[in-house]
């Protein structure tokens, strides 16, 4: 179980309103400035004139609730040096103390149903996670962090909605988004949609650089606490990331770039590091990253195991979201982590990405669903991706890679589990395809590599382009492309894989899906990483009917 929210209780209300200077309760006139907006300069023993640099975020959503988060200090890490750089950002440090957090169904912030104290952690890099409870389901609400002398932006979140509703669910989807590599036009757009939350699939931020539009990171492989939350403060320097994060309640998932590319529960294959590796040990640095991921994350931990991150989230009648992390308890990589392999071992039994208990959270969960769809935030494809008439496949590092554990849980589905859809990051590139209980849909190439064709099928999955992170598509460091190549490797991969119904390997941008009693709908959005004020296109509109594992165009 997570730790309990917070609650708030009318006692400890107007305590905190007493604490604000007697704030009023009273709905402010018309166009007069809400008498709670002045709260801060009255308010004894807040934080002076604090910064908010990284902005605010709500996460994990609940039906009477969310973690807010934010974070006292300046706008930036260590910057960025080279062409198109941004340069240094502020790195002011945060002190302990209290803010002021009020919670309103007003955008004013009149009329508040929340007025608390709450404490910035100083040893947490002075961030705020405090979890709200009390609230309705399925309302909008905006709320405010405020000291003595300065104020937050305002964010807006909806709570999910009720147990027994039957409306439409509206999902945001991101990934990979290398902050050097291109802009955050995406998330702009992101901003803008009309969605009940945002998910993140992994790759936040990267622990490597690549030269690009905005310059080189100069904070490469971090080998501190602090430099590793370094990462998160550079990240958050980007006007359209913040607004995203205001606009949206959040769902996070870590991958590997949040840590050590293709990293596993013992190690990582990636030998261009090991040079710069120093004395500090891989176990040490993971539990700094991890510590730093949830600093920086609004997400609640669990109390009787803090670095775990799976949960799911129900929403009505419609969906039940699970979120899985497929990094931290899996299996060293079959083969050396080799890619566009032969590899015998990927389908060894035993091989786990999941880990035991994982797993079975959920098979259980998936299994014992009433939910019209379940949905999977999945770092890592699913489905097999073939890449040569001998069989071979793309990446070990992907469920390629754990052949038997894969064939487990989409047999299971195949058999018990209706209306399944993954929604996946990590590969850069745009795909979606039917899932088979095999991972390969009859007809697949095998060759030397036995890639076992399916007989029942057991769900689709949609996997959304990075925002940023360069792709098939992309050449060299200022934005030179093989579109040509990529067209090409899309024929390739969908010849190979009659279970891949759509592939583009050019485009960046984000996912929405869309879910109702009737059918599920994912649409590709697609924005110019190279352009900061890149318009929005749908590229791909797709559809799955209730009740059928199949993939059709809108």
């Amino acid at each position: 179980m997570s730790l309990p929210p917070v609650n708030v209780s009318r006692r400890a209300f107007l305590a905190g309103l007493s604490a604000l200077g007697g704030a009023s309760l009273l709905p402010a006139t018309a166009n007069a400035t809400p008498v709670l907006r002045q709260a801060p300069d009255g308010g004894a023993g807040l934080i002076r004139n604090p910064e908010f640099g990284n902005g605010v975020m709500a996460g994990v959503p609940r039906t009477d609730g969310a973690t807010l988060w934010t974070r006292v200090g300046g706008a930036g890490g260590t910057g960025s040096v080279g062409t198109g750089s941004l340069g240094s950002g502020s790195t002011s440090s945060a002190s302990g103390g209290e803010l002021a957090l009020i919670v309103s169904k007003r955008e004013d912030l009149s009329s508040p149903v929340l007025a608390n104290r709450v404490q910035v952690r100083e040893n947490a890099d002075g961030t705020v996670n405090f979890d709200v409870n009390g609230l309705a389901p399925g309302e909008t609400y905006y709320y405010q962090f405020r000291g003595s002398g300065g104020e937050s932006p305002v964010g807006r979140f909806r709570t999910l909605r009720p147990a027994d509703s039957n409306e439409p669910v509206r999902i945001g989807w991101f990934t990979c988004q290398g902050f050097e590599e291109g802009y955050y036009a995406a998330h702009r757009h992101l901003a803008a949609e009309d969605l009940d939350f945002v998910v993140c699939l992994g790759d936040y931020v990267y622990e490597f650089t690549k030269p690009g539009v905005r310059g080189i990171e100069i904070n490469a492989y971090p080998q501190t606490i602090d430099a590793m939350r370094d990462k998160y403060r550079r990240y958050r320097t980007d006007a359209d990331l913040r607004l995203m994060h205001s606009q949206h309640a959040f769902i996070p998932i870590w991958d590997d770039h949040e840590f050590r590319n293709n990293y596993s529960k013992d190690g990582w294959h990636f030998p261009v590091i090991s040079d710069i590796e120093g004395a500090i040990g891989f176990q040490q640095k993971k539990q700094w990253a991890w510590q730093s991921w949830f600093e920086h994350m609004p997400v609640p931990r669990f109390a009787n195991d803090p670095t775990r991150t799976y949960r799911s989230l129900r929403v009505g009648r419609t969906v039940e979201l699970f979120a899985p992390d497929t990094r931290q308890y899996r299996d060293a990589q079959a083969c050396d982590d080799a890619a566009f392999a032969v590899c015998a071992e990927a389908d060894a039994p035993g091989r786990t990405m999941l880990g035991a208990a994982q797993k079975q959270w959920l098979l259980d969960g998936m299994t014992q669903s009433d939910a019209r769809w379940k949905v999977v935030a999945n770092a890592n494809m699913m489905m097999g991706m073939v890449v040569a008439d001998n069989g071979s496949r793309a990446f070990m590092d992907t469920w390629d890679g754990y052949g038997a554990e894969r064939a487990e849980i989409l047999s299971t589905a195949a058999q018990n589990v209706e209306n399944l859809v993954l929604v996946t990051g990590d590969d850069h590139d745009g795909y979606a395809g039917e899932l088979w209980d095999t991972g390969f849909a009859p007809g697949t190439p095998s060759g030397a590599q036995a890639n076992a064709p399916g007989t029942q099928r057991a769900g689709v999955e949609f996997v959304v382009p990075s925002v940023t992170s360069s792709n098939t598509g992309d050449g060299g460091a200022t934005g030179s492309s093989d579109t040509g190549g990529a067209r090409d490797e899309e024929a390739n991969r969908l010849a190979n894989n009659p279970h891949l119904k759509y592939a583009d390997m050019v485009g960046h941008g984000y996912g929405v899906l869309e879910v109702d009693g009737a059918e599920a709908r994912f649409q590709f959005r697609a924005v110019d990483r190279l352009n900061r004020n890149s318009g929005v296109q749908t590229t791909k509109a797709l559809r799955t009917p209730a009740g059928q594992s199949v993939i059709d165009t809108l």
